[in-house]
């Protein structure tokens, strides 16, 4: 089918012009919001940065492809059409805050190469095709010359994050003697915090890629680091948000080559250009040039100058900048000073924080009540519908299908709550317990017993298997049975009385007690896990084999339980709150059927509400860090490295802060054993001589 006349020469006067500013556009958007991808986790940001960073590169290559057609012998336009092409290089070189969108994009670095070959010939092209007129040639080959190096710099970024070269470099580094890396662990804030994370980083490179065994030794960690002499938490987080921050920005920008001696060369020598280039173009005739396409040249040159002082102002005030200059040798008392000040600068103008430290909260009986209550609900108006999808830019995900009499599950995610320094204070007090009590088994680190152990101290008629059972189930089954039973411990209002005691249930029980810190960590924590095991599975591959069809056993015996004890006339729909189920599961006796799987969570709630509520909540939060801690261990660097790239997670601050402490005990372990074995061979080679058969 043939398009009108009209719209073909639409397209012949403006296409290239429109995708040109479009191209600009896209570069724009990327140098702005690309830097918002660690502390935002908006899903129209997300949108919007990944269809720039795919539509960059298919703009470019299209519009050069379209260059290369207008080129026309006999019209005077061909010279600034041809000063456009290295516009379409520069931008296909991306700004330095995103080189990479995905950890895949990394190990494309060779593909990306190749591209650069074939568009520098299309683009050297278009520029024979312009001459003999050369009165834009200088200004022409110096934006040439300009993107060629910024396409460079983003190729050899993507080689250097990929995972074979990763691996490599660290492989060869570990042969190299150790630096000067002691840390001073009593001031972890402020400027020393920058260096001081990134001799952590530096030296905790390997668990990026898991090569943490292969790597270390004694003298390749830093002097005086250990989990358990830092002072503060928040020193502890700050820092190991700032670890996570520089792995970032090596695995997905152009801080690794910017933050050289070549780099800080190359950022001159282009800046210089871009200038020169832009004077040129001012002082160069414009005969014969339609003035559309000399003010579209003029918006390219001058967002280049923009982007270009943008780049400049952020390489300034970067981390690594400030880390740099306080490890110059040369002129160091100028350099320090230097970077106190940019580092004030940088507090008192830029609010920035390292991470969203956002934890998203799910909960399965609330999501029992909601899927029920639209259950009975057989009509609803449309705007009542809108409203639901609309309500708020929370996650919700078609689960299950096809079990008891209902069709679909769909989750639903809570408002999420924001990580605040009490819980971080918990988090980690309760982790370093967690490490200093094993600590004391250098033979065998595990969690056993960690937290079950004061149930049985506590109630030694309480059977140590019943808890030893659990420990030994998969995570995901061990998160499901204590996230029921938090909450049935969360919402029993009474202290005084249990819930077997049914002949005291008459009483009215008043909403008196205190929530103490722990309680309210433990409620986040067990949504939160909720939520990365239904929502997020991939993050430590769980759900999967037999835990499905318990998540299902589960929901099913929940709507069940609200359907037949709570909802008997279906007045309470859907104005019922989770504090009513919870209430009224804890004094209804249940069957004992092997097949009601809330049986088992309702016991360990029994058990807990022996203790008296400060204990209680301890206890339990020493079983949620224990379950946390057990899911980093079980996850591998990758799928943290894929994490820093979306916001970051709890979850991975978690899991950097037990490598790097066990790659400092797995060593002292390893160390002793090794030095214990190689006495104990000694002594058995003797042995081995004395009870040889004589020989006649």
């Amino acid at each position: 089918m043939d398009f009108p006349v009209k719209y073909k020469q639409l397209w012949s006067d403006w296409g290239i012009r429109v995708l040109m500013l479009l191209s600009l556009s896209i570069q724009i958007i990327l140098i702005l919001l690309g830097r918002l991808r660690k502390t935002s986790t908006s899903k129209w940001i997300q949108m919007l940065v990944w269809s720039s960073y795919l539509l960059a590169n298919w703009v470019a290559d299209f519009v050069l492809g379209q260059l290369s057609n207008a080129m026309d012998d006999s019209s005077s336009s061909n010279a600034i059409i041809a000063f456009w092409a290295p516009f379409l290089i520069l931008h296909l070189g991306g700004p330095d805050t995103i080189t990479a969108y995905s950890m895949e994009d990394n190990e494309l670095w060779r593909r990306h190469l190749v591209g650069l070959i074939y568009e520098l010939i299309i683009a050297f092209y278009v520029l024979v095709r312009s001459l003999p007129t050369i009165r834009l040639l200088a200004p022409t080959i110096l934006i040439f010359f300009v993107a060629i190096i910024k396409y460079a710099e983003r190729s050899y970024s993507l080689y250097k994050a990929s995972t074979e070269c990763f691996r490599s470099s660290l492989i060869s580094s570990a042969k190299k003697p150790p630096i000067n890396n002691s840390l001073a662990l009593s001031n972890m804030v402020g400027l020393n915090a920058l260096n001081e994370a990134f001799i952590l980083y530096s030296s905790f490179k390997p668990v990026f890629v898991d090569l943490y065994s292969h790597t270390y030794t004694k003298s390749s960690l830093p002097v005086g680091h250990s989990f358990k002499k830092m002072p503060t938490t928040r020193g502890i987080f700050n820092v190991t948000g700032i670890e996570l921050s520089y792995a970032y920005d090596e695995l997905y920008t152009k801080a690794v080559v910017n933050h050289s001696r070549v780099g800080y060369v190359l950022r001159a020598l282009c800046s210089i250009c871009i200038l020169l280039a832009f004077s040129l173009f001012i002082i160069a005739p414009k005969d014969g040039f339609h003035k559309l396409d000399v003010a579209i040249t003029y918006v390219l040159l001058a967002a280049s100058i923009f982007l270009d002082t943008m780049a400049i102002i952020m390489l300034m005030f970067s981390d690594w900048m400030m880390v740099t200059l306080l490890n110059v040798t040369m002129l160091r008392r100028f350099s320090k000073l230097l970077a106190e000040h940019i580092f004030r600068i940088k507090k008192m103008w830029l609010k920035r924080k390292y991470w969203l430290g956002e934890m998203p909260q799910l909960n399965l009986i609330s999501n029992c009540l909601k899927n029920y209550a639209l259950s009975k609900a057989h009509r609803r108006s449309m705007m009542v519908w809108i409203k639901e999808k609309l309500s708020s830019m929370l996650e919700t995900k078609s689960y299950l299908s096809g079990f008891y009499k209902y069709e679909t599950l769909t989750l639903r995610t809570l408002q999420p709550i924001y990580e605040t320094e009490e819980l971080h204070d918990i988090i980690t007090t309760y982790v370093q317990n967690w490490f200093a009590e094993h600590s004391k088994h250098v033979a065998n680190i595990t969690l056993d017993s960690f937290a079950y152990e004061e149930v049985t101290t506590a109630f030694d008629w309480v059977d140590p298997s019943f808890f030893r059972l659990i420990d030994k189930l998969p995570l995901d089954q061990q998160v499901l049975l204590w996230h029921i039973s938090t909450e049935l411990c969360f919402h029993w209002k009474s202290e005084s009385l249990h819930p077997l005691c049914l002949h005291q249930i008459e009483v009215e029980v008043e909403d008196n007690k205190q929530r103490s810190s722990e309680m309210e960590v433990c409620k986040y924590l067990s949504n939160y896990m909720m939520y990365l095991i239904l929502m997020r599975p991939e993050i430590m591959s769980t759900m999967g084999g037999a835990s499905q069809m318990y998540f299902r056993m589960a929901y099913g015996n929940m709507v069940e339980f609200i359907s037949r004890s709570v909802d008997n006339n279906n007045l309470l729909m859907p104005n019922t709150k989770a504090e009513e189920v919870c209430r009224e599961m804890m004094i209804t006796p249940l069957k004992r059927q092997d097949k009601n799987i809330l049986y088992i969570p309702l016991v360990i709630a029994y058990v807990m509400l022996l203790f008296k509520n400060e204990k209680r909540w301890q206890v339990m939060t020493k079983v949620w860090v224990h379950l946390l801690v057990q899911g980093v261990q079980n996850t591998k660097a990758i799928t943290h490295v894929r994490q820093l790239s979306r916001g970051g997670e709890l979850f991975t601050f978690i899991w950097l802060i037990t490598k790097q402490s066990m790659v400092a005990e797995f060593l002292d372990i390893k160390g002793s054993k090794l030095q214990n074995l190689h006495v104990m061979a000694m002594e058995l080679s003797s042995t081995i001589k004395d009870h040889l058969p004589s020989q006649h």
